[in-house]
């Protein structure tokens, strides 16, 4: 080759670098999102589910005696959510208000085959639910295609994300947006440590993935912040970290088995410490025992205050919360504790809470 033609097929193969390198990076990724939903699509899932609220009608008994109308009544109430397959046994995961007291749940794959579902156990702590789909037969669908689990504590702020669901019954709906934040506290529960994101998520996406630019979820689709009740680019995933953590639990016991204190607290402050004369103005203020609960048992007492867990600091009842929970029924926390006598340490054998106040009443721990 002439030494001037081999000039210019150099000097073009560079202008070609150079205007592939001037491509910006979310340009090119754009161009491949089609084909990442392609991929991923078929392992969302739509969840209806049924809830039938019985009821007595009250007054003219005698007329509808007479006339043989059933004074007993049913209303069936329908809502409508979002999950994901997570394996090959037709395992879902979604939140816990999807289906909570659900008495049927039908799952919508992106074929639009529809199966039947079982409530395998569930988490309101957490706001989990784990479901099993099956088939006509009680077997496995064939074909399922789960989704791959990420990693949510390396998820950035800022970092692309893509939420698929089924908002306001519009199937298999697919938004994107960005990471707002990490770690974000809202006052919700205990386990307050949503992915915050602006991907635009509706009633419906609840339960739903939260989906990296790899394909893999990092988060599960909780709730929204909005004064109109529909997105206003504020919703809150739950890291897909801490719901894995528990599904071995939901299927061994149908809940996660937690510990309990028995006691209403509040966050100490200066106020309260001069009223009680305390030595701190900062942890737990115990105000009330539960009669027969560990903390009674063991021997705390109404103007404690906690303010470790295991050598752990708390400052108010939902650290206490968490902390209590890193630990099991049958395991023991060792409580620093201010009295006006002086600091105690406390331990305290933990229980399971009983089945007949699974449904406590707000504020107890």
């Amino acid at each position: 080759m002439r030494p001037f033609l081999r000039f210019i097929c150099f000097v073009l193969v560079l202008s070609s670098s150079a205007v592939s390198a001037s491509v910006p990076l979310g340009l090119r990724e754009a161009a491949e999102l089609p084909d990442l939903v392609e991929k991923i699509l078929p392992g969302v899932a739509n969840i209806s589910s049924v809830t039938v609220e019985r009821y007595r009608i009250m007054g003219m008994e005698e007329f509808f005696n007479f006339w043989g109308i059933p004074l007993e009544r049913e209303h069936r109430n329908s809502s409508v959510g979002s999950g994901f397959l997570i394996d090959g046994e037709g395992y879902v995961i979604t939140n816990n208000h999807v289906v909570e007291n659900a008495s049927e749940v039908t799952v919508t794959l992106s074929s639009k085959k529809q199966f039947p579902a079982r409530i395998v156990g569930t988490d309101p702590k957490l706001d989990v639910a784990l479901l099993q789909i099956r088939d006509e037969s009680g077997k496995v669908p064939r074909g399922l295609a789960p989704v791959r689990m990420g990693d949510s504590d390396a998820v950035r702020i800022a970092e692309p994300v893509l939420a698929i669901g089924n908002p306001f019954g519009l199937q298999h709906t697919v938004t994107m947006g960005i990471v707002s934040a990490k770690n974000r506290t809202i006052g919700v529960g205990p386990f307050d440590n949503f992915l915050q994101t602006d991907a635009a998520i509706n009633p419906g996406n609840s339960g739903g993935p939260l989906f990296n630019l790899k394909g893999e979820v990092v988060g599960i689709n909780t709730l929204i912040f909005s004064r109109s009740g529909q997105s206003g680019g504020l919703g809150f995933a739950t890291p897909i970290n801490e719901a894995l953590k528990i599904i071995p639990d939901l299927k061994q016991y149908k809940r996660v088995p937690r510990p309990w204190l028995g006691v209403l607290a509040e966050a100490m402050n200066q106020r309260i410490q001069r009223y009680y004369g305390l030595g701190t103005a900062k942890g737990v203020l115990i105000y009330n025992l539960v009669e027969g609960a560990p903390a009674e048992t063991a021997g705390l007492r109404v103007g404690d205050v906690v303010a470790t867990v295991n050598g752990k600091p708390v400052s108010d009842p939902l650290d206490l919360e968490r902390e209590l929970f890193r630990l099991r029924p049958g395991a023991t926390a060792k409580l620093g504790v201010y009295r006006k006598s002086g600091k105690v340490e406390v331990s305290v054998p933990l229980q399971e809470l009983p089945p007949r106040l699974d449904k406590l009443p707000r504020g107890i721990i």
